[in-house]
């Protein structure tokens, strides 16, 4: 299980520094654009990986299964992305946190882990860590940052509910006989083009492209970059997913509230403050509890 548990600490920091791009991306272009570049490099590696690698197993039992998660999985993704217009990716890695809990609740219910006083405990730091990050936002004068609304928490919660069940869609079909690369391919099979109609659809709309004079500033160079990073994040993601427990995964991914809030400040996509930084510490505390319980 160790093996596992550093291929998702590697997801983790894939996933972070693609969801950065992404974050700057979705508000300078239009995002079923960026969606469907990103998509279409990162369904690319999955397959160049399944057809010199991992290899590529389906069987017709497992397509259900595939199909289910493909639905999860794009849903959730397309909340998330609607919530990255609307509220700091910091507090949108808070809220998807959410989605731990939940997961451990579940692994209760079907004999994974079990109850403690000290869940129940970590419970209530997370909900303190959530509050107090909320109220840093709150607090601040209007500044070129994205504020807090309730629309931005709602897609932030669905995001959770759609993600929620995908670990156990994985499981199941993997145990029908899908392998990680099949798992994912059925994704990428529904993904692409739907974010294609949805590009041509929505391609008059804004956000408007920029006129790249810096290489951060290329739509092609940043599509590319997120795909990459995409295509390593999934792969891992799924095949910790298959060998271990659904809890211990999600506890490690959450790792990446701190980065990814790093990196938005760095690249002035949110803005640095000593009570969000105080909330973060808490929800780190919070998941690494989960960790160790």
């Amino acid at each position: 299980m160790a093996e596992q548990r550093y291929l998702a600490v590697g997801a983790t920091v894939a996933n972070s520094f693609g969801d950065a791009v992404l974050d700057y991306s979705v508000n300078h272009f239009n995002y079923y654009r960026v969606l469907l570049l990103s998509a279409t490099v990162a369904g690319i590696i999955q397959f160049l990986l399944g057809i010199w690698g991992w290899g590529i197993e389906i069987t017709w039992g497992s397509v259900p299964h595939i199909v289910i998660h493909a639905i999860l999985v794009l849903g959730g993704y397309l909340c998330f992305i609607k919530a990255l217009e609307l509220i700091p990716i910091g507090l949108i890695g808070l809220i998807e946190s959410s989605g731990l809990f939940l997961t451990c609740i579940i692994d209760v219910c079907v004999g994974y882990v079990d109850l403690t006083a000290k869940f129940v405990g970590l419970l209530i730091l997370f909900v303190l860590s959530l509050y107090i990050f909320t109220l840093s936002n709150q607090s601040k004068e209007e500044i070129d940052v994205k504020k807090i609304t309730i629309k931005g928490f709602g897609w932030a919660f669905s995001s959770v509910l759609l993600y929620l069940l995908a670990p156990y869609l994985i499981k199941s079909a993997n145990t029908n006989g899908a392998n990680e690369i099949a798992i994912n391919l059925g994704y990428y099979a529904m993904a692409i083009p739907f974010y294609a109609v949805m590009f041509v659809k929505t391609k008059s709309e804004n956000p408007v492209a920029i006129t790249p004079h810096r290489w951060w500033q290329n739509f092609y160079l940043l599509g590319c970059i997120i795909g990459g990073f995409e295509g390593i994040y999934y792969v891992l993601e799924t095949l910790c997913f298959i060998e271990d427990a659904p809890t211990i995964i999600s506890v490690i991914a959450q790792m990446r509230i701190f980065l990814v809030y790093g990196l938005s400040v760095l690249f002035k996509m949110d803005d640095f403050s000593f009570g969000k930084v105080i909330a973060l510490c808490l929800g780190l505390v919070s998941v690494v509890g989960i960790y160790l319980t």
